[in-house]
């Protein structure tokens, strides 16, 4: 018995191909994820970021996390840390944390300024003398946790 337009036996081959298909797909696209994930170069620069970071007396992140976050080029850490708009993120989170009128500067901790140099250092280190002469222009001193 026939429903629609084709028979029973073209509409199952339909279903089995088109099942097919989305399994082979779905394969490829998990071993294609797993690929980008397991990146040596990204995993061995997290581990170096990691260690400096420990050597350094300051909290790390797991190395896979630091992986998946910066990749194997720095992510937006790298992009350009000498750029008014990257200068501009980096003062606006130096911060009170108010908004709007309330929002004042204030000493910033040297801890951060730091990890994002030992950042900058595993991950673009030709961009490092960029980001610390912008150091500055800021007020940095050692502030609570």
């Amino acid at each position: 018995m026939t429903t629609g337009d084709a028979p029973d036996h073209k509409r199952r081959w339909i279903y089995i191909t088109a099942a097919v298909l989305l399994v082979v797909f779905a394969l490829i696209g998990l071993l294609t994820f797993r690929g980008i994930r397991e990146s040596t170069e990204a995993n061995a620069k997290a581990e170096q970021l990691h260690n400096n970071l420990v050597a350094a007396g300051l909290p790390a992140p797991e190395t896979r996390v630091i992986a998946d976050a910066l990749g194997e080029d720095g992510g937006s850490v790298c992009q350009d840390p000498s750029s008014p708009l990257i200068k501009a993120k980096y003062q606006a989170s130096i911060t009170n944390g108010a908004a709007g009128p309330g929002q004042r500067p204030v000493i910033g901790p040297n801890d951060t300024v730091k990890a994002v140099a030992l950042t900058i250092a595993v991950y673009c280190p030709d961009r490092l003398p960029d980001y610390l002469s912008h150091l500055d222009t800021l007020k940095l001193d050692d502030t609570t946790k």
